[in-house]
């Protein structure tokens, strides 16, 4: 990411390129982008400005639910608002996929030292869009002891906003995981079996 954000002016900017460059065909609001992406709304404002001069998107006016209130008190209404969209026809999209979303260039142990506050990690395992194999059954698997799966939950949420889409994940306990191994189950035997990178792997002889 350091590289990147290097190249392309900022760790912000990489995320909001990502995140339009993966939904491309929608029309986006400063509210949602600045949800989706973890982002403070006046830094969003700002790379959005400098994206739209670039020509890479685009203003434009579009139909969204807005939903004001809260509790039971939560009111929806269709309003036109100005928004924004890929610019389908900037020249550099396809290069900029290639690049952005080649996510092998990432740091696996970096990655995997963010979740050492969540408990006692056995098995770390990366798949899926951090190796280049779209057939994966998750992104993610982490198996440990006392596992805290709110702070889990957060970092996940972060690093997808980094990311520019959802990081498909799976969470056991060891006890869970062994278990589940031993009983031949469909959906643990496909993450071990097809492609991936043990980061961590403290359970040894056990599996794997």
């Amino acid at each position: 990411m350091e590289l990147l954000a290097k190249l392309l002016g900022g760790v912000e900017r990489v995320k909001i390129m990502r995140f339009f460059l993966h939904h491309e065909d929608m029309v986006l609001s400063l509210h949602e982008v600045t949800e989706k992406t973890k982002s403070k709304g006046v830094v969003v404002r700002k790379e959005l400005t400098a994206l739209t001069g670039m020509g890479f998107i685009e203003k434009k006016k579009a139909k969204m639910v807005i939903t004001t209130g809260s509790g039971k008190k939560v009111y929806s209404k269709v309003k036109e608002v100005n928004g924004y969209r890929l610019n389908p026809l900037f020249p550099h999209n396809q290069a900029l996929k290639e690049l952005l979303f080649d996510f092998q260039l990432l740091d696996n142990k970096e990655i995997f030292s963010r979740f050492k506050i969540i408990g006692r990690i056995k098995l770390f395992v990366l798949a899926g869009l951090f190796i280049g194999e779209p057939k994966s059954r998750v992104d993610i698997l982490i198996v440990g002891e006392s596992i805290k799966r709110p702070k889990a939950e957060k970092i996940l949420e972060l690093l997808s906003a980094e990311i520019g889409r959802e990081v498909v994940y799976s969470i056991m306990d060891v006890e869970e995981y062994e278990y589940r191994y031993k009983m031949y189950d469909k959906f643990l035997r496909d993450i071990i079996d097809m492609p991936h990178e043990q980061v961590v792997n403290k359970l040894k002889d056990k599996i794997i």
